[in-house]
């Protein structure tokens, strides 16, 4: 019958180190010493220990007495050496005893683990809110609405991979040996090594955009079935079109891009289209834009803690649009629905 490793480990391997072990025993330890480096560290380990315990074995034919008796004659003959006390006596029998304690915390704690598996994390945020998460390696994700952040209880020796669905801005941790990647829709992927930036990349979007605050991100994506990459510029704004394989670079100062995390809404020149999908997100409504001609207007302006309504009015008054609310037939499940015309 063969023997179990914890059998090995726990019962023949201190038999065979005392030399105990019959003939089959110590076949079993040797065979199981040569399966691995590892079986070969504890064996060596648990024979050193072994050899401490000689000072026991010897203990034990010593007339503890009268060995006791003759030191203490040698000490009253020879006052100039120095007196060991009962104290210091019972600390050296103390530590012989303490060494079958350790031997058996060795064979318990040089036993192979395995290796631990780490948990996938998920955070997902509501309609309408925002929050911030710690990642293992000291990064901060500041999540948008309606958002989805997948990441590892612990990262590997290799890289950082996240998984995005959303808008999120990263605050990555810097550590040039290991990339932080992220995964998002339409087979894209941000690689970074320590920086700032905005990622919004949300499935039922065809387009996923990165905005770079400062460091250095390579934007990857699928064109023609072959993998390409862009490097990107710190104020540079990267948008991805997955219907046409396009990728178009802009300039930005990423106030507007960024303002979401701390509050706030921000308009630089904002085309009605794209500022309209900002609020979308911000207030949790949906906006049906029937005019077509005012696809072209932009706005400029910065809101923090307005209502909704109020910075509808001020474009209505900016650019003579008008707007109301929909009737929705199912007001528990559905967005509150504003026509913009």
């Amino acid at each position: 019958m063969e023997t179990s490793n914890t059998d090995i480990i726990e019962n023949l391997l201190p038999r065979y180190c005392s030399g105990e072990a019959t003939v089959e025993e110590s076949r079993q330890v040797e065979e199981w010493i040569k399966q691995s480096d590892e079986n070969y560290r504890i064996a060596k380990q648990i024979h050193t220990l072994y050899l401490a315990t000689d000072t026991m074995q010897v203990l034990s034919k010593v007339d503890t007495e009268k060995a006791l008796s003759s030191v203490c004659q040698k000490m009253s003959k020879d006052t100039a050496r120095p007196k060991v006390t009962v104290t210091t006596w019972l600390q050296r029998v103390a530590a012989i005893l303490f060494i079958p304690l350790l031997i058996a915390f060795g064979i318990q704690n040089l036993k192979p683990r395995p290796a631990e598996i780490a948990q996938t994390i998920e955070v997902k945020t509501n309609p309408g809110m925002t929050t911030t998460v710690n990642l293992p390696d000291g990064t901060v994700v500041h999540l948008n609405s309606e958002s989805k952040l997948s990441y590892p209880s612990f990262f590997d020796k290799d890289k950082r991979r996240v998984t995005l669905e959303g808008e999120a801005f990263f605050e990555v941790q810097k550590d040039p040996e290991h990339g932080f990647v992220i995964s998002a829709p339409h087979e894209t992927k941000i690689e970074v090594l320590g920086t700032s930036f905005n990622v919004e990349a949300f499935e039922k979007d065809a387009f996923v955009s990165t905005t770079l605050v400062e460091g250095k991100v390579r934007f990857d994506y699928m064109k023609n079935g072959r993998g390409t990459a862009v490097l990107m510029k710190p104020g540079q704004k990267l948008t991805y079109d997955s219907f046409s394989s396009r990728v178009q670079l802009t300039e930005t100062n990423g106030e507007s891009e960024i303002a979401w995390k701390d509050g706030k809404v921000v308009f630089h020149a904002t085309p009605l289209p794209e500022a309209l999908r900002i609020l979308e997100k911000r207030f949790n409504v949906i906006f049906v834009l029937s005019n077509d001609r005012l696809r072209s207007e932009a706005f400029t302006g910065s809101f923090s803690n307005q209502r909704l309504e109020r910075i509808l009015e001020i474009f209505k008054i900016s650019s003579n649009i008008k707007w109301r609310y929909l009737d929705t037939q199912d007001t528990m499940n559905e967005k509150t629905r504003i026509e913009i015309y």
